[in-house]
């Protein structure tokens, strides 16, 4: 009989071991061929490797394939479908409610098994996608709602986070400027300067030091003129002594291009490893301790289980596994904009998210690290009390342990490195704008572009580099 569920054992671990070989991959990287299809823009072949892979269409997996659909639909210029995407992915979220089977099972394996819950700045980059979808179909009512929608989420989020461990991430400066000039262009000025003022706060009191983001002078100069013109003329003299600057006169009989340009590609996901160092101290305290990282990690075995406590009480140390961020950086460093080959204009750096993908990660392990300590602690009950029943099953067990114990490194692989903008007053008339990309190993590279201004009316234009270094 033992003989019989040894060897039944054994072929389950053989099974499992050569699934978990075959996983080991990152998520890009079992994804490769999605990836680079949509880093070179071709968005068709891109598509039809998103629709062939069954594994991304999966429960656990669903809201990374509505997204990156959306995200392939809006490369497209094919707001109406990107929407559609980006809308059943918001609902998806929204839906979603914690499996209780795929959390059990999480613990005696790894997240990756669970469906995936996209980070906060991920959750609220939906929004912003509509948003600019919105824009350019030209429904800025519902532009302002997914703008307000950013901010609202991240409140709601965070409020969720204990005290002492809230993200860095908790208010986004471009969702509040961008809500000022959709404002801006439907002629609320009095709702613009709030929004740009808010914007800046953030960019001044959170952005700077947390992302290595700065106010846009833009951002400075659109605080004033609208200031000037609603008759704020306290709140004018307070930002113009503050920004050392003073009110550009416009023509009436002119109209704006916000150029939006999203550089690059965010970064992807990776695995590494802790190990920490098991020391016992009186009273029943064990502590897991990594010098290197300067982490420690006390809890009372007194609370543990004898299952826990037995798997304890040899243990020297443990490697826990955690996901963490690869940059790829972006091919072009600096862009301008030259207007009818006369003005320039400097597209200014609003939005960081490579920065805030680093920074929201780290935030969250720092939360999740004692549910990482607790899952490890299960699997090394149950080795041990395998081990109690049987020497071999134990060692087997004990393998696939090691096996099953990797990061989760999926995530959203098709966002930009950061957004920028500038926002370009012209003559009504057709214009040529050329966008100049420098980069500092590939030289520069122009894009032209063709406009017809109205007077009186803001167009909103998006356009996306995808090369990285």
């Amino acid at each position: 009989m033992t003989f019989s569920i040894q060897k039944r054992f054994r072929l389950v671990f053989l099974l499992l071991a050569s699934l978990l070989l075959s996983n080991c991959a990152t998520y890009y990287q079992q994804n490769e061929a999605f990836n680079k299809s949509f880093e070179s823009g071709d968005m068709k072949m891109a598509n039809k490797h998103l629709d062939a892979n069954k594994k991304l269409q999966a429960n656990r997996n669903r809201v990374l394939y509505l997204v990156n659909k959306g995200a392939l639909a809006w490369m497209q210029q094919d707001y109406t479908l990107a929407n559609t995407y980006f809308n059943e992915a918001d609902l998806f979220i929204e839906d979603q409610r914690k499996n209780w089977g795929s959390e059990a099972l999480a613990i005696v394996s790894n997240p990756s098994v669970k469906p995936y819950k996209p980070e906060d700045f991920e959750n609220v980059l939906i929004n912003y996608y509509k948003a600019i979808g919105y824009l350019q179909l030209g429904k800025n009512q519902e532009a302002l709602v997914e703008c307000r929608r950013v901010n609202e989420k991240l409140y709601a989020l965070n409020d969720k986070y204990p005290r002492n461990h809230k993200n860095r991430y908790s208010d986004d400066a471009f969702a509040h400027n961008l809500m000022g000039m959709i404002y801006d262009a439907s002629k609320d000025y009095n709702n613009a300067f709030i929004a740009y003022r808010n914007a800046y706060d953030i960019y001044k009191s959170n952005y700077s030091e947390n992302f290595g983001t700065v106010s846009p002078e833009q951002l400075k100069k659109d605080i004033l003129r609208t200031a000037k013109r609603i008759g704020f003329e306290q709140e004018y003299n307070f930002y113009s002594k503050e920004f050392g600057m003073t009110f550009e006169s416009y023509s009436k009989d002119e109209g704006e291009i916000v150029f939006i340009w999203m550089n690059g590609l965010g970064p992807v996901k990776d695995e590494w490893s802790i190990n920490f160092a098991a020391n016992r101290g009186a009273g029943g305290i064990l502590t897991l301790a990594n010098n290197e990282e300067g982490v420690s990690f006390p809890f009372n075995t007194n609370n543990f289980s004898s299952k826990e406590n037995a798997a304890f009480s040899n243990l020297d140390f443990i490697r826990i596994a955690f996901p963490k961020y690869r940059e790829r950086v972006p091919l072009f460093n600096q862009a301008l904009i030259e207007v009818d080959g006369l003005g320039q204009y400097n597209l200014e750096k609003a939005e960081d998210v490579n920065a805030i993908a680093f920074k929201c990660l780290k935030d969250r392990m720092v939360r999740e690290l004692a549910n990482s300590i607790l899952r490890l602690a299960t699997k090394k009950a149950l080795e041990e009390y395998t081990r109690s029943k049987d020497e071999t099953l134990g060692t087997l067990l004990s393998i696939a342990n090691a096996l099953t114990e990797k990061a989760d490194t999926r995530n959203w692989q098709t966002l930009p490195h950061g957004i920028y903008y500038a926002r370009i007053k012209l003559a009504a008339g057709n214009h040529k704008l050329l966008l100049n990309l420098k980069s500092e190993i590939n030289g520069e590279h122009q894009q032209e572009f063709h406009f017809n201004v109205k007077t009186g009316e803001t167009q909103f234009f998006t356009f996306q580099n995808l090369e990285t270094r």
